[in-house]
Formats: C-alpha cells, sequence, structure tokens
C-alpha cells in the first residue's frame, strides 16, 4: 500500500469559493516531483468492508511534475518584537517580569527572554540564570513548579554587574522565598539591530534568512518589561492583560515595540493577581495579565505555497482533496468548496462540520489516555497516519490532547497537515460524514454544501434560500453566531435535518486575529479529556464563557429536540418505534417501513444507534409539542452516562440500570413554520448505505428529506 506521509499538506484556506484561490502547501519527506489532482469527495472511507470508497476528478487544479521539498515544522508558541528598542547612551538594562513555570526541569534549557548576547533562560533543572554575553549568574536551586515568581535581572559593568533576583510571590516552606546570583560583567553588550527581541523561544536564524525558534518555554509571563538601571526609563513594556482578543500586543513603551505572537500563545490566563474573586477576564483584565506559552503549540506552519488552485465559477460546492502521488506515495489533503450566501443551487444545504474536524484534528487520544480502550473494551488498531502523528508531535495537538507541562489545548488552527480530516481510516467525524453525502449522491438528491466557518461568518444569510438543511454525524462544536443562525433560520420556518448525535455540545469561538483558528475551554463539566484551569473558563477570542451549552441555558434540547446523554463504543444497537410515532400526522416518516425495530445494523458497531447518543428531555427545553419517534433498546453495560447527567456516582448509571443512558430520535415544529427531525446518534448516518442503501434507515431518512421538500405546512 502507497504512504500516506511520504508527502504532507494543507491548504490555505481550508474553505473557499468558486472562483477563489486556494494555495496548497507540500512538504515532502522523501519525493522531489509529485503529480497533484483534484477530487471532489463523494465517500472517503476506504475500508474495504465499508460503503465503499467514491470521488470524483476534477479537470481544474491538476500539476504534473510538480518540484516539492521537505519544509520545516517549528512549533512553540512564542513573542516577537517587530523592532527592539533602541539603546543609544544606555550603560545598563534591567529586565522584569513574572514568571509562573509549568515544566520548569524539562530536561533541556528553555528561553523566557531572548534578545542577541542578553538572555534569561531556565536550564534543564530547572535553575533559572541571567546570561549577557559570556557571563551567567545562575540561581542556585530551581523554580517551583506552578509558582509565581517576581524576577530581576539586571546587567551594567561591574564587579556583579550581571545580577539576578527571583522572589516567590506566595512563599512557601522550606523553599527559599528569594534567591539571587550575580557575576562580574566587564562591559555591556548590547544587541545588534539585526537581533530580534523574542519572549518564550531562543532565536535561531538559517540561511534562508527567515526566522526559527528553539528552546521554548512552557509557563506564564507576566509584565515584561526592560527599562535603563541609571535612572529607571521604560525602554519596552507590556500589558498581556490589555487586547486580549489580538495576535498583537501594544508596547507601551515609547519605541513602539509591539510584539507579534507566534503560534497562538494562551491569552485569558490568570495572573499573579487573581484571586478567584472573579472568573472573567474582561470584568478584571487585571487579574488575567499574563500569557500561557507552550513548547508544543503549533497554529502555522507558515510553509511556502506549493500550487495555487482555483476551482471555476461552474464548480460544485462540495468536500474536495488535492490528491498527491509519488512513487510509492499517495497523500491527499483536504479542503472544501462553500456555496455562496443567496446563490443556492439546489434546496438542500449540507453544514460539513468543519469545526468539529479541528477540534479532532491530529488527535493522540489513542496513545495518551486509556479511556479509549476502556470506552470499546478492545485493543486499538492504529493506522500509519496515527503513527507518524505520533512521533511527529510537532505538527499540533487536538483539542482532545494535553500539553507536555499537562495543561489542556485551548486552540486549534488548520494552517498545519491534519491527517484525520480526510479519506483514510479514521472512522469519526470528517469520515463518516461523507456517507451521507454518497447516499445524497446515489438517490440523485441536489444538495450544495457550507461549512461552519461560512454559517460563522455569514449567518442566516447563509442558511436563506434553502429550504433543507442538513447537519451531519457529529456537529459538536458551535460558536455563539453558528447557533443563533441556524435557530433563528428554524424558528422563521427553516427545516433542518440533524443526521447524527453529540451535536450543538460545546461552545467555541473563531478567532478574528489568528487565522483560520478556533477555541475551545472545557471548563469543569461534560465528556473531556481535560479540566480546564481555574479561573481560565472564558473566550479569550471573544470573553464569552466557555464549555458546555448546556451550561449556559442552550442545551442542544433546545435547538434540535435531543442532546448528548450516552457514549455507546462497545457495540451499536437499535430503535424501536414509540407508539407516537403511529399518529397519522406522522405517517411520512415512515411510510414504506413495515418493522417496529429500526436500524439493527451499519457500518459501526453493528447498528443505527451507537457511538455517541443524545435523548429527549423536557427539563432540558426539549419543545412541549416535540414527539419521540422511536426510543433505542438494548443498550447494555456499554452505554456510559455523560458526566454531566449525574451529581453522584453509583453504580447505576449504564444502559442495564439507567433509563437516561438511550436515544431517542425526534421530531418538532416551531412556531413560525419550521421543522426539526433528530436522529440522535453519529451510527445513524453510518447505516445509511448498508444493503446498498436499500435499507429501514435510508428509507425513512428519505422520507423525512421528501417532506421537509414539501412546502406544504405541517399540522400542529
Amino acid at each position: 500500500m502507497d504512504s500516506s506521509t511520504g508527502l504532507l499538506g494543507y491548504c490555505q484556506p481550508l474553505v473557499t469559493r468558486p472562483g477563489e484561490t486556494v494555495e496548497l502547501k507540500v512538504s515532502s519527506n522523501g519525493p522531489d516531483r509529485c503529480r497533484v489532482e483534484v477530487l471532489r469527495v463523494i465517500c472517503g472511507d476506504i475500508d474495504p468492508n465499508g460503503p465503499g470508497a467514491a470521488f470524483e476528478a476534477q479537470e481544474w487544479g491538476r500539476a504534473d511534475g510538480l518540484p516539492v521539498q521537505g519544509q520545516p515544522v517549528v512549533a512553540g508558541s512564542h513573542a516577537v518584537a517587530r523592532r527592539a528598542p533602541g539603546l543609544p547612551g544606555v550603560t545598563g538594562i534591567v529586565l522584569s517580569c513574572l514568571l509562573f513555570p509549568t515544566l520548569p526541569a524539562a530536561g533541556r534549557a528553555q528561553a523566557v527572554v531572548d534578545w542577541g548576547p542578553l538572555g534569561l533562560r531556565l536550564d534543564g533543572k530547572g535553575r533559572l540564570f541571567a546570561a549577557a554575553g559570556a557571563a551567567r549568574a545562575v540561581l542556585a536551586e530551581p523554580l517551583l513548579r506552578r509558582f509565581w515568581y517576581r524576577v530581576t535581572m539586571t546587567a551594567a559593568p561591574g564587579e556583579e554587574g550581571l545580577s539576578l533576583v527571583a522572589e516567590m510571590v506566595a512563599p512557601v516552606a522550606g523553599h527559599p522565598a528569594s534567591q539571587s546570583a550575580a557575576a562580574a560583567l566587564a562591559a555591556l553588550p548590547l544587541p545588534e539591530a539585526a537581533d530580534p527581541l523574542v519572549l518564550a523561544a531562543a532565536a535561531v536564524r538559517r540561511q534562508d534568512g527567515r526566522l526559527f525558534v528553539a528552546e521554548c518555554y512552557n509557563g506564564k509571563i507576566e509584565a515584561p518589561a526592560l527599562r535603563r538601571s541609571d535612572d529607571g526609563a521604560l525602554l519596552a513594556g507590556w500589558d498581556f492583560g490589555r487586547d486580549q482578543p489580538a495576535a498583537v500586543v501594544r508596547d507601551l513603551g515609547p519605541a513602539g515595540c509591539d510584539l507579534d505572537l507566534v503560534n497562538t500563545p494562551m491569552r485569558g490566563a490568570a495572573g499573579h493577581l487573581w484571586d478567584g474573586s472573579v472568573e472573567s477576564w474582561p470584568r478584571a483584565p487585571g487579574q488575567y495579565a499574563a500569557i500561557h506559552f507552550h513548547d508544543d503549540d503549533m497554529t502555522d506552519c507558515r510553509w511556502d505555497t506549493t500550487l495555487a488552485i482555483t476551482p471555476p465559477a461552474t464548480a460544485r460546492s462540495g468536500f474536495y482533496i488535492a490528491r498527491m502521488t509519488a512513487p510509492g506515495v499517495q497523500s491527499d489533503v483536504p479542503f472544501f468548496v462553500s456555496a455562496r450566501p443567496g446563490e443556492a443551487r439546489a434546496p438542500v444545504l449540507v453544514i460539513a462540520a468543519t469545526a468539529t474536524y479541528m477540534a479532532y484534528a491530529n488527535t493522540h487520544i489513542k496513545f495518551d489516555s486509556h479511556n479509549t480502550e476502556n470506552l470499546y473494551e478492545a485493543p486499538m488498531a492504529l493506522s500509519e497516519d496515527e503513527l507518524y502523528l505520533n512521533l511527529h508531535r510537532e505538527l499540533g495537538l487536538s483539542h482532545y490532547d494535553t500539553h507536555a507541562d499537562d495543561s489542556g489545548v485551548i486552540y486549534a488552527g488548520e494552517r498545519r497537515p491534519m491527517l484525520n480530516m480526510r479519506p483514510g481510516l479514521y472512522t469519526f467525524n470528517y469520515l463518516n460524514d461523507t456517507h451521507v453525502l454518497k447516499w445524497l449522491e446515489g438517490r440523485g438528491i441536489a444538495y450544495d454544501v457550507a461549512t461552519d466557518h461560512d454559517l460563522h461568518r455569514d449567518g442566516r444569510a447563509l442558511l436563506d434560500g434553502y429550504r433543507v438543511v442538513m447537519t451531519l454525524s457529529h456537529p459538536e462544536y458551535y460558536s455563539t453566531p453558528m447557533w443563533d443562525a441556524l435557530h433563528g433560520w428554524q424558528e422563521a420556518g427553516g427545516r433542518h435535518m440533524y443526521l447524527g448525535g453529540n451535536g450543538f455540545y460545546w461552545r467555541i469561538a473563531w478567532s478574528d486575529d489568528h487565522p483560520g483558528v478556533i477555541e475551545n475551554r472545557r471548563g469543569i463539566s461534560g465528556v473531556r479529556t481535560w479540566e480546564g484551569e481555574p479561573g481560565e473558563h472564558h473566550l479569550s477570542f471573544n470573553g464569552e464563557p466557555g464549555g458546555l451549552w448546556r451550561t449556559h441555558g442552550r442545551a442542544p434540547q433546545r435547538l434540535v429536540g435531543t442532546g448528548f446523554s450516552s457514549t455507546l463504543f462497545v457495540r451499536s444497537t437499535w430503535f424501536r418505534r414509540s407508539q407516537a410515532s403511529h399518529d397519522p400526522r406522522l405517517d411520512f416518516v415512515f411510510r414504506g417501513v413495515n418493522s417496529e425495530v429500526i436500524g439493527d445494523f451499519g457500518f459501526r458497531g453493528g447498528g443505527a444507534v451507537g457511538l455517541e447518543i443524545d435523548r429527549w428531555d423536557a427539563d432540558l427545553g426539549s419543545p412541549p409539542g416535540s414527539v419521540i419517534l422511536a426510543t433505542s433498546e438494548y443498550e447494555s453495560e456499554g452505554a456510559l452516562l455523560t458526566g454531566e447527567e449525574y451529581i453522584t456516582t453509583t453504580r447505576a448509571l449504564d444502559g442495564v440500570q439507567n433509563g437516561r443512558a438511550r436515544c431517542d430520535m425526534v421530531f418538532l415544529t416551531t412556531a413560525g413554520g419550521g421543522a426539526v427531525w433528530s436522529t440522535g446518534t453519529i451510527a445513524w448516518a453510518t447505516s445509511l448505505l448498508w444493503n446498498g442503501g436499500e435499507n429501514s434507515v435510508s428509507r425513512i431518512t428519505a422520507n423525512v428529506l421528501d417532506r421537509f421538500l414539501d412546502p406544504a405546512p405541517f399540522p400542529a
């Protein structure tokens, strides 16, 4: 089988429109040339026991003999001054800051500040030291992990001209409250004009003149400042509590030494003044005046463009890949061509869950979490892509991972190779959603495609003009504009088919300042692989509270009638029709279906109810007029309630003993004439194509779509 990692790439932007250009960025792990072909994805599931992969080759975007070479991936968030302060007449410099190291004894040096011959670093054992040319002042004791220190470094000629002091903000017994060190300094070594001023990393220059970094720091930095040692005049200083959403931190000094934030270090971070009285950085910016840097942050590889691809005006909206081939290599790079607002070409709009795809992109959960094998109750099968990602963590992490310092990953960016967002063997999200595309194609149903990002940016304008909107197997991550747009459209008469489970669950934000980056704060509730830090649950991009939509009064039940109740990864099960489903007004749903049992088959676990499932709940907002059409049965011990569904641990939390560990299929109408049909299960989408699409899941879905396309109003 050809290698899927011999060539890697990403498209910038991830989402384009007909007539607009997307730039393909390629890095080679071997070949020096490749062929590129653009394919529209109809089904990306390449499992030989699956529904059958299907692609449609395009005449545009092709290239033969395209030169390719390796491009470096430089992970690690840091800050670079756009200009360094001038030093005419300066005979001594004082550098001050507050530090909160989160991995001080990393076994390697970590640069806190790097400016030519001047620097402040941690050594491999966690001891802080100051450097001025060849001089070193090293503290005797390592800094403690996750404690604040007030640090002052002075460099001026003298017998003890290089000095370093670190004082604990909150001293603890058994450790020095203050440490100091000094070294002789014959002359002050001044940085040259070309020396970049870098925070949280050390500058490294390559032959091509581009700036790269190394020795990245893990931890928080607050209130860094440079002053003259003789009169204390400010040369440069930065208040990280200001302009939280921005990718630039303005200099408070006279020289305009603004900082560019690279690879999206964490804003909205609690600083040394945070006292627990607030949990929202907009309410008290002074308590959130720190930035948390990580050595494994990666939101933009900054690769050179290899090929510009422009879909023609006639191109269909849809899921696309740029397929790169060379001897022994076949590697796909995903992108999306979206429909323009107001230019509907079909009555149905499919919304690709790009926020969810990005949240899971490059996840390492199979390697890093013991819960994965527990959930499946089986050993993990690992693909080439997953093995490669485990060895090459510089490609960045997912929202399901933790950083090297054990803090949670809150940002995910699209400007990097994303190896589980493409055709392959990662049987979740992207791949499952393409089952729906093949089902639509097989039935000859005309549809347009747009993405989460389009919905976030364009709002209701994207949805208006369509009679039916489909959300797919797992639309888990939603921003406020996305939620508002979909809800408003439904209430105004739109008809929404929700073909998945665990949807509309986490509240996220898209960045206006860091292109292609989403933010998720896990908070203190929900099914999650890490918990947010105390006081750091508000989104830095917009100041909104993060975490579950349910926590903020918008449980998914309010939007689509059902909401996440359980995981069900061991095996999938089926639905049984409810008594209410036999109401003549609901005959359209089950036309041509003769069995009370629905979906006892499928490509994920052998049934249509599985992976992650939702239930109806009036207390959480399921509308009074909503109808449970069918409910799952025989969920077994493998169905496990989500954490927010119980407040006390007991033995009765699984599908055998707890009635909440179930899935409900729901239909509802809105006051404005709209309608929603919710399957409540991820595995529904992956049962559509069973038996060539001739099955009850397919029939019911087609029935609902036919009725939703019919403009006739629904009876109350």
